[in-house]
Order: structure tokens, then C-alpha cells, then sequence
């Protein structure tokens, strides 16, 4: 155990001098931050108005169908209007009501107001707007949901891709042919290069989803889940790692798993249920729809151990059968 760590040590030691591990590792809660700012502005209501905090019933009445914000001058209000969002600002007169604009509001949206403006100018009590929720299964922004989900799978790359640009480093310092004269065995410099890796995925998929506002879904399940989808970062990183032997074409060949991961996403979001076998192969399916289904709170312990399962079958079916390519690199 102890020269495990030395070696996972070595490598963080040896990651922290490089930007691009830096990036890797730091990558999943960056753009988990990106994302949240996109599902902010896709989730934010189309009419927002404006208003004069003076006390009159129309900030009552637009309240009730839209967002309202107040302000104690006309200046204020009309600076609020100028800015680039979508605002219009709405002043009570003798004559009635006067709508302030900017002209880049979204096109269309001008209309609703005033038409209940002029019904409240009317008196009219009933206005011509209701507004109500209906459930289209989905409790969440679709945005939200999928950009995050294919965030997770993604990790399993980022994770894979700290692999082998660890062991392409120690291909270039000829460290790999020392290791075979070292204390530590050939299995202990796989579990030391290999941690690293499979830990990116558990704490940066972690991390994206409380950064995303996921809450309300089982953690148990999750971090189930995230251990075998962890498990494919170990197969892809050696695998690539030891038949490179310089960073860029690593990454180059690393490029190709963005296909299935892709794929499977993809695949599993637009295809038909009936055609879904066709993506039985890829570990990465099976992750999306454990993932999926713990995130929407649908899972249960029966879909995420079968889904791990097969993850983690498939996994060791590609590793048995790479393994002498594996071991061969490694002399």
C-alpha cells in the first residue's frame, strides 16, 4: 500500500507541473459552471417588467402573471429598461398606462402586455391570461438534465486521458523498464498509475452535479454508479497509454472515444426504444441510463446493480482481451 501511494504521490507531483493535467482534473467543474450559466438564462421567464414603486394596483396585478421589478424613479426605471435583457417598463399616468421599450426585446412578447394593460385600464377584473404547470415528465430543464449527464460520461474520458498521459511520461523518462527491478510489483504500479484516474471521475461527476443544483436523488446509487463508469477510465487510459509514446499522439488517439461516448448519449436521447439494442455494446449507454434515472429520482437497486453490472462485464471483457497488449507495454 505504501508504494502505491509513493506512486499515485509521484504522479500529482508530476501533474501539478503540467497545465494540461491541471485542466483535466479541474475540467468537469468548470464546465459544469458553464453549463449552469446556459440553463440560467434558458430557464429565466420571457416577460419581465418594470414598475414605479408608487403604490398603485398594477404591481398587484402584474405580479400574478410575470416577473416584476420595482423601482422609486423613472430614471431607474427607464435605465433598467436600456439595458440587453428582456425588460419593459410600464408607468401609470393620467391617461393610463405607458409602455417603455427598448426595441430588442424578443419579438412578440410586447403583445401580451398590452393587452392586459388594456384591460386593466378597462377595469376589467377577469384578464385574458391564465397561467398554469403541465407536467411533460420532465421536473427539470431538459438543458440541465442532458447537458449534464453527458458531462458525467464525459468525465470517464478526462479521467482515462490522466492515465496515459502519465504513463507516456514515464515512457519518455525510461521509468517503465525500472519498475521491473523496483520493490514494487507490476500490479502495484498499475493500481498507483491507475488511481488517479479513477478517482477524476468519482469527485469531478461529484462535484458537476451539486454545481448543476442536482439535490434529491440517491447518493448511494450514484456513487455506484460512478465506480463502474470509473472502471472504463482504466481500460482506455492503459490501453492508449501503452501503445503511445509522446503526449500528443496519445491524445490524438483519445479523440476516437469521443465517438461511442457520443454515440451512446446520443443515441440513447433521440433513437427509438426498439432500436435501442443497437447500443447494447457500450458501457457508456448503460452509465447514461443509470445516470439518468437517478438524477430524474426513477432508479431503483435492481436497474443500477444490472446496469453496473453489465458496465463492469464489459469492462473486464475488454481488459482480458487487451491484456497482453497491456503488459507488453509495460515492459
Amino acid at each position: 500500500m505504501k508504494r502505491i501511494l509513493v506512486i499515485v504521490k509521484r504522479d500529482i507531483k508530476s501533474g501539478l507541473r503540467d497545465f494540461l493535467v491541471v485542466y483535466l482534473m479541474l475540467a468537469p467543474i468548470l464546465l459544469a459552471l458553464i453549463l449552469r450559466l446556459f440553463v440560467g438564462g434558458m430557464t429565466a421567464s420571457p416577460l419581465r417588467v418594470a414598475v414605479l414603486d408608487d403604490g398603485s394596483a398594477i404591481v398587484s396585478e402584474l405580479s400574478r402573471l410575470t416577473h416584476v421589478e420595482t423601482f422609486s424613479t423613472r430614471e431607474a426605471l427607464v435605465e433598467r429598461v436600456m439595458r440587453i435583457d428582456d425588460v419593459f417598463g410600464v408607468v401609470v399616468t393620467p391617461e393610463g398606462h405607458e409602455l417603455i421599450a427598448h426595441g430588442n426585446e424578443m419579438p412578440g412578447t410586447d403583445i401580451v402586455l398590452r393587452n392586459v394593460l388594456r384591460r386593466l385600464q378597462a377595469g376589467e377584473a377577469v384578464l385574458p391570461v391564465s397561467v398554469g404547470v403541465r407536467d411533460i415528465n420532465y421536473g427539470m430543464s431538459p438543458l440541465k438534465l442532458q447537458g449534464g449527464l453527458l458531462l458525467i460520461i464525459f468525465t470517464t474520458v478526462l479521467g482515462g486521458m490522466l492515465i496515459l498521459l502519465n504513463l507516456i511520461e514515464e515512457k519518455m523518462s525510461n521509468t517503465i523498464s525500472a519498475m521491473n527491478v523496483s520493490p514494487a510489483s507490476k500490479g502495484e504500479f498499475i493500481i498507483g498509475k491507475g488511481l488517479l484516474g479513477f478517482a477524476t471521475p468519482i469527485v469531478g461527476s461529484t462535484m458537476a452535479v451539486y454545481i448543476l443544483g442536482f439535490r434529491d436523488f440517491d447518493i448511494a446509487m450514484f456513487v455506484v454508479s460512478l465506480v463502474s463508469l470509473a472502471s472504463i477510465s482504466l481500460v482506455v487510459g492503459f490501453l492508449i497509454g501503452v501503445t503511445n509514446d509522446e503526449p500528443i499522439s496519445g491524445i490524438a488517439a483519445m479523440k476516437g472515444v469521443y465517438v461511442p461516448v457520443l454515440a451512446s448519449v446520443l443515441g440513447a436521447m433521440f433513437l427509438a426504444e426498439r432500436w435501442h439494442f443497437v447500443l447494447y455494446w457500450s458501457p457508456f449507454y448503460w452509465g447514461y441510463l443509470s445516470m439518468n434515472a437517478i438524477l430524474l429520482g426513477e432508479a431503483t437497486w435492481r436497474t443500477i446493480i444490472v446496469n453496473s453490472s453489465i458496465i463492469l462485464a464489459i469492462t473486464a471483457a475488454v481488459f482480458a482481451a487487451l491484456r497482453p497488449r497491456i503488459v507488453r507495454g509495460l515492459r
